[in-house]
């Protein structure tokens, strides 16, 4: 029976590239966490900005006028925040699929040594067995005469 002698390597692989994914996983789901947040403060901005108009429209009292202000000036600068942690989410995304694909591309290449050196096995037994076979029919032949 064939042994690769790499096997407790390919099996940390095979570990590895799952952890990896899970990783990945995660960090797809920061991302997108992070884009929400994003989403969701650019639209309190916009409705800020909104209500703001509609305040100038009717008679408003100037520090109602400059509250909304600076509430949207605030808002300006939690997305300036979030736009960098999606940015930052972004790039750990990219660090993770960059990670997979080293580690898959490592896992693979064993998996290719595993089944190239099985092959090799499997010819040399073939080959094994033809030789006992030709012996047998030289012996068989030989006791006739």
């Amino acid at each position: 029976m064939y042994r690769f002698k790499l096997e407790a390597l390919l099996n940390h692989r095979r570990h590895q590239e799952e952890d990896c994914q899970k990783e990945l996983a995660q960090a797809h789901r920061k991302l997108s966490d992070e884009r929400k947040i994003l989403g969701r403060i650019k639209t309190k901005k916009q409705k800020s900005l909104e209500i703001l108009e509609l305040k100038k429209k009717v008679s408003t009292s100037v520090t109602d006028i400059r509250l909304y202000m600076n509430y949207i000036q605030q808002l300006s600068k939690d997305i300036e925040s979030q736009a960098m942690h999606v940015q930052k989410s972004a790039k750990v995304v990219d660090q993770k699929r960059h990670d997979l694909i080293s580690i898959m591309k490592k896992r693979k290449t064993l998996q290719k040594l595993k089944s190239k050196e099985k092959l090799a096995n499997q010819r040399t037994l073939i080959q094994d067995e033809r030789k006992l076979m030709d012996e047998l029919a030289s012996i068989r032949h030989a006791r006739k005469m």
